[in-house]
């Protein structure tokens, strides 16, 4: 984008007119005539200016825009806050980014704040404020949130101009919220567009692709005992789990022995066993594990490799970048603990393991050398990431859930919208996810808004 000029601090002139002042390189960067009023945009909102050409012993910096009281307040622009500024057509400029990250009511209301700080951190040229679905006024043409001022270094209330691209932080989405931000912004400007990615939709999204099918273990909703009875036959071992469930939570594991059934369960972190004789008997064992009205997904149950005789399971971070491009920049492992028969770590069932340690214990069980395995997993991790954004998108950032069995097969369990925070302690690996989680969510959303990546 050569008619874009990154990183100008805004400033107030005294001028009764609707005017921009710009150093005469800047002009000359963005192709515009002086003598005619230029169109000027910031979010949403627009006002014609003057454009007053000004030169460097005119300006105490080159990387400085002043403009007039009128368009401060008709733009909503807050005080020395530091923009881009590009040509979007003849006569016609726009001030930004500006990106707004959509959060919970309860987040707003009590301004917790401190996690976002650290998207405003990456951000070197652009605004950026945190707003929830009550702060939309299409009445007014504008939102209340909240923007971070650097001067008094805290967060400042404020009307804001709908933005150029939305990060929501939600989880599940508010999608009303989107629709009404949408009537302003266009479509594709919000990510992620669905944060909560349940089984069986992830099921369905990925068994459509012809490549990614032969990844998933065979599946199918619940809808009576049959269901279950259908599949314990076939496999000999089955997972029965809450479409929606989140961190473990209702997972039920069934596994045909001498007796009849045996299925495992976990409550407040502890296996429970439950022999049974009949398939009919889960439907009541689920009413008091989940909400009986919750429905359910039974997969075939892999014969997860293992780490030191504890199954694991690989969570692939895939996110997009400045470019759009999906890439994957930090891979974790987890380990079943004790006798536990899950590896999700935020349910309290397994540990971190380093990949070093990992592939030492398992690399004469592959077929494969390390570097090619990893490729493996980067491939099928991009590829599903492909697959879900075409069918859910935007999406910029994902959690997949991968696991490898005895024979060095991956298989495809789930997705996270929301990924989450991963301690500093288990990026061993990979210590530039520490900054990369927030500031590749940030060049993506820069890159919605039509902005260059130089921005942060």
């Amino acid at each position: 984008m050569a008619n874009t000029a990154i990183g100008y601090k805004v400033s107030r002139m005294e001028l009764d007119e609707p005017s921009i002042q710009l150093y005469h390189e800047v002009i000359n960067q963005l192709d515009i005539d002086v003598e005619k009023p230029v169109r000027l945009r910031f979010g949403n909102l627009a006002i014609s200016v003057n454009v007053i050409q000004l030169y460097s012993n005119d300006l105490p910096t080159i990387a400085e825009i002043q403009v007039s009281e009128k368009v401060l307040q008709e733009l909503h622009i807050p005080a020395d806050v530091i923009l881009s500024i590009k040509r979007t057509g003849e006569q016609e400029l726009a001030l930004g980014p500006v990106i707004g990250i959509l959060t919970f009511r309860h987040t707003y209301a009590k301004k917790r704040f401190r996690f976002y700080l650290n998207y405003q951190k990456m951000l070197k040229s652009g605004l950026l404020f945190v707003f929830s679905n009550q702060g939309v006024n299409p009445e007014k043409n504008t939102i209340k949130g909240y923007y971070f001022s650097s001067s008094v270094n805290t967060w400042i209330p404020a009307d804001l101009p709908y933005p150029d691209a939305v990060i929501d932080r939600c989880y599940p989405n508010a999608y009303r919220t989107h629709e009404e931000l949408e009537k302003y912004m266009g479509k594709g400007k919000i990510f992620n567009k669905k944060t909560m990615i349940n089984k069986l939709d992830f099921y369905t999204a990925i068994y459509k692709d012809n490549f990614l099918k032969n990844y998933l273990p065979e599946s199918r909703l619940c809808t009576d005992a049959s269901d279950i009875e259908y599949l314990l036959k076939k496999y000999g071992k089955i997972f029965i789990k809450p479409v929606t469930g989140m961190r473990g939570r209702g997972i039920v594991t069934a596994s045909l022995d001498s007796n009849g059934v045996k299925c495992q369960y976990m409550v407040k972190g502890k296996v429970l066993e439950k022999e049974m004789t009949n398939p009919c008997q889960f439907l009541n064992l689920f009413e008091t594990l989940v909400h009986p009205w919750r429905r359910y997904i039974i997969q075939e149950a892999i014969s997860i490799m293992e780490y030191e005789g504890q199954p694991f399971c690989f969570r692939i971070m895939v996110c997009k970048n400045g470019n759009g491009q999906w890439l994957v920049p930090a891979i974790f492992t987890n380990a079943a603990i004790g006798n536990s028969f899950l590896t999700n770590h935020a349910a309290g069932a397994s540990i971190f393991v380093p990949l070093t340690n990992l592939f030492n214990d398992i690399n004469s069980r592959l077929e494969t050398t390390k570097e090619n395995f990893i490729n493996s997993l980067v491939e099928l991790a991009i590829k599903t990431a492909v697959a879900l954004d075409e069918r859910y998108g935007p999406l910029g950032e994902l959690g997949l859930d991968v696991v490898v069995d005895q024979s060095g097969r991956l298989y495809l369990l789930e997705a996270n919208g929301n990924p989450g925070m991963v301690p500093k302690s288990h990026m061993i690996d990979f210590p530039g996810w520490a900054s990369q989680v927030f500031r590749l969510p940030i060049a993506y959303a820069v890159y919605l808004a039509g902005y260059e990546e130089d921005n942060f």
